[in-house]
């Protein structure tokens, strides 16, 4: 990975490296299949938020190989940069789903301060696609055409912006999780095992894949708010230790620990739905008899 760069009309500040965009893209590619699976062996839909994920990252690194072979080209690197920085979203949103479901699944009030596990799941979902149209807005100044300084400046703050928006989402994330398990020990006793069995492997899994997130967050506010062309920017290590290689660690945990092995249908809010329906049925059947 070398740092100079021998191109002026190049959009990269680097020499990137081929090989490495070629591993990852392959990498992506295979957790992304896998995932996609697993989706359905398991049945849990609502994973197709941790397959675009997946899928946006895949894509990403695709065009980076692309845009490596053709370094002049606006419209292969605008694009490539714009599903790299998404695409930590789409994985966000999927643990924001996976924690509201573990609370409907594993807790008999299905509530966690005060707040119904659906209504926690909406919020988190509402305040990830704000988030997600931020940094689009953001990405958008980056690499829009007519690049101007007052543009770069002004999509570097967006992206900040959404991104300090991600770590808060983030905090009451952990927050909600360090609650759950304090709820369940009330319900249940400390010395209860047999629940706790099923969602403390997830749970942990969860949490690792959060601590990626947050430190591929922190990468990014430190690239954005240092001087261009800065260190960060400028040396393609800093990008695939603290943004590649987090986001991949935070995606494959998930295939050994997948919803679908600890989430029953307590775990769904349509099986809810449909029970209470069918209960609803029994009930208006039993009165007219």
């Amino acid at each position: 990975m070398a740092d100079n760069q021998s191109n002026h009309d190049s959009v990269w500040e680097y020499n990137p490296s081929k090989a490495a965009a070629i591993l990852f893209t392959i990498l992506y590619g295979l957790t992304t299949f896998g995932h996609f699976f697993q989706m359905f062996q398991h049945r849990k839909w609502y994973c197709w938020v941790l397959v675009m994920g997946c899928s946006w990252e895949f894509l990403g690194f695709l065009l980076r190989n692309l845009s490596i072979t053709n370094p002049t080209s606006v419209p292969l690197y605008a694009p490539m940069q714009t599903f790299i920085i998404l695409a930590p979203l789409w994985i966000a949103a999927f643990l924001y789903m996976s924690l509201g479901r573990l609370i409907h699944a594993f807790l008999p009030s299905r509530r966690c301060l005060g707040l119904s596990a659906r209504r926690i799941t909406l919020m988190f979902v509402l305040g990830d696609i704000f988030s997600f149209i931020v940094q689009l807005s953001g990405s958008m100044f980056l690499t829009g055409s007519n690049p101007t300084p007052e543009k770069f400046h002004l999509g570097t703050s967006i992206l900040i912006g959404g991104q300090c928006l991600q770590l808060l989402l983030f905090s009451f994330f952990i927050v909600l999780g360090i609650r759950f398990e304090v709820n369940y020990k009330q319900e249940f006793g400390s010395t209860s095992t047999s629940g706790r069995e099923r969602w403390i492997k997830m749970m942990r899994v969860m949490n690792f894949s959060c601590a990626c997130i947050v430190v591929r967050s922190i990468f990014r506010i430190a690239e954005f708010a240092s001087e261009y062309p800065g260190p960060l920017v400028s040396h393609e290590v800093a990008f695939y230790v603290l943004d590649a290689v987090m986001m991949l660690f935070a995606v494959v945990g998930f295939h050994l620990v997948h919803p679908g092995m600890v989430l029953g249908e307590e775990g769904s809010f349509r099986a809810e739905k449909k029970r209470a329906q069918n209960s609803r049925s029994e009930v208006e059947m039993g009165v007219i008899r």
